[in-house]
């Protein structure tokens, strides 16, 4: 583990990024982690990297000076977060914009006074009633005037955010800007893949909602209504998109499944707000209504769960914001009406302000831009303690010049010095500002306020638990008592903080969390659930409790965390190792019909993950691989293996994959229609995993020299779509292997298209089989039928 060096005795920064430091118009660098390990929590230093020309430390601050402290005082805390809580005073109008730092050079310390513009106070219910946040606005407001305006996903955030000010003087700048970026008669595409529409369509659509609710300028609802519609027509079937629309080429139908690898729900939650937004502002029709419907069902299934994943994955319990996820959602579910969404997902957001959110897939953007209005869905009284814990963040990317900076990720590599002038998140910031002038949708207007908005005992509660996540410190000075308690907190990754300091203070309580999974608390049976497959320590009774919660339990929820807990992670400290009796009860779930509530069968999504899983993203294999085929029952196996085989999800369908091997002659023949089927259909949602199923089945029926297995072949080698390569390869081996059985086919591999790296491997398939000595092939059209 890294430890922070000491400036001033030589040592030198690692080559994480610097960082912005407000409007000093300075970079400097700080020690910093991930902020799933607090970020720049142990950093007391910061190293001059850049000094802006004309900023308010040019001339003062040289590169190499070292920040030690702020009025005379060494940092004894967060020194990012001190240099910030020291400009916020700087700024009062009673301290003239002067910044007291203390400052080594060249082996001197000494005190440094920069003079910052003056900009007042946060007032306590900042950003209400706040003459600082009104002169922040001002300010970016000034900075964005004076630049052009882009019809990009970017551009349109920030004439959202422009728009969002309710200022009238920019309202010229944004009547030319939606003029400028529609046409009439544009028809759009959703025939065939073309990347990226979801993020040009989505933003784009959200402005021109938001703008013509505020204006009725009618010049602009020919280009909302086509964009809407066609969002809504580009959907797929299981109620997601992807970077582009599930085209109808995908499929030859609309609604079929996503082209690339798959869903992306960072482009769906906004998809959602903008179709939701044009239905608000007029545009109706069957395509929007029923695209609102499938986009509810899907991202409603993690309201109580968790995060929302990347795409269509099971959600995660290890934090409480992915990338802005948690924090857009509860936007989508308030536009929608849904307060169940909005209100869990606004309590998940407030809880991630104390650790930070300064980390996300491409960079912490999405962060910043929904973090704000994802905690204002829990009141007013949210989104002011949320301002208070990350208002520091946005002071150090607030410039002198008004504008705010993109720092990247906490613990990232990257180029010191740099003047952070990628992507302007300016207009994003004057989203969450102007939350209290509730002049768009997205701010407020029109919706109806929280029913229960979080109290001050919630509020101070979620920031508690907040507090835990990126500090091992804190969790191990939690009681036992106290982590029983957190184990029975409502929002998931608290529960998971809980189960963390378990393992940190190697509690063995198995016996606790069994009498834990018949709690009155519902939440307490979850965490209870969780905690024995991290800490079971190899419990029969754990596996013996859990199975009966199996059994007897109608909660999906509860039964999702006990059959996850069955394959715990940790070989020593889970369950995986005796939970080998717990076999024929998934297997017998596996092959149910669908329970209730559970239209898109998540649960059985989770047992094929926890029976037949063998792959390496995951630190454990599946109960079966793990405890061996020949034991398993296999008037269970097989139809569990036909039930499975038909799930929506490709990863799940491709862990059944892992017995096609073990099969005996007998059960194939009970089997061979549903795996020909699960081999030529593409599963409808996970595309990144979905064809190894397909390919599995196809070295299957190669090994049985299946007739029908060449035509599959032959088909997967044409397919022109995400992993083409990978699949060429596999599907020209298997051809390779038929030899001289699959001639066949030879007429259509002599005119088949390959990657330039398969040409010679597809040459050397075609002479095998006109080499290969012909030989019966056996069909199972009888079991196609």
């Amino acid at each position: 583990r890294r430890s922070p060096p000491d400036l001033t005795r030589g040592g030198e920064p690692d080559n994480t990024r610097d960082w912005r430091l407000g409007p000093i118009g300075a970079n400097g660098w700080a020690f910093t982690r991930t902020t799933r390990e607090g970020a720049s929590r142990e950093a007391r230093q910061i190293l001059i990297t850049r000094v802006d020309p004309g900023g308010p430390a040019d001339g003062l601050l040289e590169l190499g000076d070292v920040i030690l402290g702020v009025d005379r005082r060494r940092f004894d805390r967060d020194a990012r977060k001190a240099l910030a809580a020291a400009i916020d005073e700087a700024e009062a109008r009673e301290n003239e914009g002067r910044l007291r730092l203390l400052l080594w050079r060249e082996g001197e310390v000494g005190e440094l006074v920069i003079e910052l513009p003056v900009l007042g106070r946060y007032s306590a219910t900042s950003p209400y009633n706040c003459e600082k946040t009104d002169a922040i606005i001002d300010g970016a407001v000034a900075h964005l005037m004076d630049r052009p305006l882009e019809d990009n996903w970017l551009g349109n955030i920030t004439a959202l955010g422009l728009l969002a000010t309710g200022r009238e003087d920019v309202m010229p700048k944004l009547r030319e800007f939606a003029h400028s970026v529609v046409d009439p008669d544009e028809v759009l595409n959703i025939e065939t893949h073309e990347s990226m529409l979801s993020w040009r369509w989505s933003y784009k659509t959200i402005f021109l909602a938001e703008y013509y609710m505020r204006t009725g300028d009618e010049t602009v609802l020919p280009t909302l209504t086509q964009h809407a519609t066609k969002i809504a027509m580009g959907q797929s079937g299981v109620g997601t998109w992807g970077h582009t629309m599930a085209a109808r080429a995908n499929t030859g139908y609309l609604h079929g499944h996503l082209g690339g690898y798959g869903a992306l729900n960072q482009c769906g939650f906004t998809l959602m707000m903008a179709i939701s937004l044009a239905e608000r502002a007029g545009v109706t029709n069957d395509h929007i209504t029923n695209s609102l419907a499938r986009g509810e069902r899907f991202f409603g299934h993690f309201i109580g769960r968790g995060t929302i994943p990347y795409g269509d994955h099971k959600g995660g319990n290890d934090g409480f914001d992915n990338n802005g996820g948690s924090a857009a959602v509860a936007v989508m579910f308030d536009l929608l009406g849904n307060r169940d969404g909005a209100e869990f997902f606004s309590s998940m957001v407030l809880a991630s302000a104390p650790a930070g959110r300064e980390e996300g897939h491409t960079g912490h953007f999405w962060s910043h831009l929904w973090g704000g209005l994802g905690a204002a869905r829990g009141g007013p009284e949210a989104l002011t303690a949320f301002f208070r814990d990350m208002r520091w963040c946005f002071d150090l990317e607030r410039d002198w010049t008004g504008r705010f900076a993109f720092q990247g990720n906490a613990g990232e590599a990257g180029e010191h010095g740099t003047p952070k002038t990628g992507w302007d998140p300016t207009g994003a910031r004057l989203l969450q500002l102007s939350l209290p002038r509730r002049q768009l949708v997205l701010t407020g207007r029109g919706l109806e306020p929280p029913a229960a908005p979080l109290d001050e005992a919630q509020i101070a509660d979620l920031l508690e638990v907040g507090r835990l996540k990126g500090n091992p410190d804190a969790r191990a000075e939690l009681t036992r008592e106290e982590i029983l308690a957190l184990l029975g907190h409502r929002l998931p990754p608290a529960r998971h903080l809980a189960v963390r300091a378990l393992l940190e203070q190697e509690l063995r309580i198995a016996d606790t969390l069994i009498e834990m999974l018949s709690s009155p608390n519902v939440y307490a049976r979850y965490g209870a659930a969780e905690a024995l497959g991290a800490a079971g320590y190899r419990s029969e009774a754990a596996v013996a409790a859990l199975i009966e919660t199996l059994r007897e339990s109608d909660d999906l929820t509860l039964r999702i965390y006990a059959v996850n807990a069955l394959v715990g992670r940790d070989q020593d400290r889970g369950l995986a190792a005796v939970a080998q009796p717990a076999i024929p009860v998934l297997l017998e779930m596996a092959a149910a019909p669908p329970i209730e509530g559970d239209p898109r069968r998540w649960f059985q999504r989770h047992i094929s993950r926890a029976l037949f899983y063998t792959g390496r993203a995951q630190p454990f294999v599946g109960l079966i691989p793990h405890h061996g085929v020949a034991e398993t029952d296999r008037a269970l196996l097989v139809p569990a293996v036909r039930s499975l085989l038909t799930l929506e999800d490709g990863r799940s369908r491709t862990n059944v994959a892992s017995v096609f091997g073990r099969l005996t002659a007998g059960e194939l023949e009970q089997l061979w229609g549903d795996i020909y089927r699960a081999t030529r259909d593409l599963a409808p949602s996970g595309m990144m995993f979905a064809d190894g199923v397909r390919i599995d089945g196809l070295r299957l029926m190669q090994e049985h020299d299946i007739r029908e297995g060449v035509d599959l072949a032959v088909s997967i080698l044409g397919e022109r779509r995400w992993g083409a390569r990978w699949r060429q390869q596999q599907a020209l081996s298997v051809l390779e292997a038929y030899g001289g059985a699959a001639r066949p086919a030879l007429p259509a591999l002599r005119n088949a298209r390959v990657a330039d790296q398969h040409r010679e491997r597809l040459e050397a398939a075609i002479r095998a089989i006109e080499e290969g000595e012909p030989r019966s092939l056996v069909s199972i059209a009888e079991h196609l039928r």
